[in-house]
């Protein structure tokens, strides 16, 4: 059995040759297993999804209740 290797999104190509890395502790076991498992069947990359989610957030208008 070939493992299907997931592509690599292009949207989010780093426009200098500096990098960022982030690490995230203390993930509940059963969200990270069922985002993965998510993410695999629909072939998409948990880069991809973590930085679009950053990516919405950010164009997201600021509301009073964030300001709080």
């Amino acid at each position: 059995m070939t493992k299907q290797k997931r592509g690599y999104s292009r949207e989010f190509t780093p426009k200098t040759d500096r990098r960022v890395r982030l690490e995230v502790d203390r993930i509940p076991p059963t969200l990270y297993n069922a985002v993965l498992a998510k993410a695999k069947r629909e072939g998409v990359s948990l880069r991809a999804l973590t930085l679009r989610l950053w990516k919405e957030w950010l164009e997201r208008p600021v509301t009073d209740a964030d300001q709080n």
